[in-house]
């Protein structure tokens, strides 16, 4: 026998954010998606006819629904942190390479190559490792130019 399902009960409160969040239309889809999607549930839609109207899957409906229930509004419309490792070129290393670049180059040459900005960034132990991509991505980034 299947469990009886519980509806969603939306305050005022959260009725009048979700609102906000898609008349505004200025957050990410995802979160516009979702509150569009919680409204209607709110409303007392069936669990197909929210998933059509919004444009979500089966299990998007049901995942969205549980977080809401368990943890509230903002744990419904935020996204969780991703799995994977996290960047290794942070902040303070580009700033690094970017104020690297526009130091005055070493004895020897006549200006920054992307080499030269790795091995300098290891040598002062900024970082372990680094592509030379990386330090041009970088340098893009920043539209700086290092000869």
């Amino acid at each position: 026998m299947a469990r009886p399902t519980q509806p969603v009960h939306l305050p005022l409160a959260d009725q009048s954010a979700l609102r906000a969040i898609v008349k505004k239309g200025t957050h990410k889809s995802r979160t516009i998606t979702r509150a569009n999607a919680l409204l209607r549930m709110g409303a007392g839609g069936s669990a197909s006819a929210v998933q059509v109207q919004a444009g979500i899957s089966s299990t998007q409906y049901h995942r969205l629904k549980r977080r809401y229930l368990d943890g509230g509004l903002a744990n419904a419309l935020e996204e969780r942190p991703r799995s994977g490792q996290p960047p290794k070129v942070t902040a303070a290393v580009e700033a690094r390479i970017t104020s690297l670049a526009c130091s005055e180059w070493p004895a020897g040459a006549s200006r920054w190559t992307l080499s030269l900005l790795n091995e300098n960034l290891v040598s002062l132990g900024y970082i372990d490792t680094i592509s030379n991509e990386a330090i041009r991505q970088v340098l893009k980034k920043a539209n700086s130019n290092p000869g």
